[in-house]
């Protein structure tokens, strides 16, 4: 089973993110939620990959029984939905990897299993989704990435810090 993730655990992932404890913080996260997993499992192996999924190759996946992914962004997703679905050889059924899919956003968690070529995709299911009102705020505290991000972490958060204490009103007394 390969397990994909670029990111470090943070402070602010302990409170919504079952896997992680405090002192994994600043391990890689496909690391520590393989070896949780592991722990747990009897029998289970895990390949933890800590980078970008986009830099292997088809015959890296082809290696594994299934594909475990936690992705923060959508075009990842998209990515990889669309190199499994490439692999997919009727002669071979093999070249069939399911995809579980999964992530949470607040308190909100969702999770799929997808068969590629076979159950719908990752690109079918996009516009189920209602579009994210806002950037998380764990991204705006710590890997803000976008443009977006940056915009909003000023109104958000740096905004108020400047303006502790100040009165943007100016009172007339009558």
């Amino acid at each position: 089973m390969l397990n994909g993730q670029i990111d470090t655990i943070d402070v602010s992932n302990l409170n919504r993110q079952f896997l992680f404890r405090q002192s994994d913080v600043g391990s890689y996260k496909a690391e520590v939620a393989a070896r949780f997993v592991e722990s747990r499992v009897k029998g289970v192996k895990i390949t933890p990959y800590c980078g970008k999924i986009q830099d292997k190759d088809e015959d890296y996946y082809l290696q594994f029984n299934i594909i475990v992914c936690g992705l923060d962004s959508i075009e990842a997703r998209r990515w990889i939905n669309a190199t499994l679905v490439g692999m997919v050889d009727d002669e071979n059924p093999d070249s069939l990897k399911p995809l579980i899919d999964g992530g949470t956003e607040g308190f909100r968690g969702q999770s799929r299993v997808i068969l590629p070529t076979v159950t719908s995709c990752i690109e079918c299911q996009l516009d189920m989704h209602a579009p994210r009102a806002a950037v998380p705020l764990c991204t705006l505290a710590t890997i803000p990435r976008q443009p977006q991000h940056c915009i909003e972490w000023a109104h958000l958060i740096a905004w108020e810090e400047e303006r502790k204490g100040k009165s943007s009103w100016k009172w007339a007394s009558l």
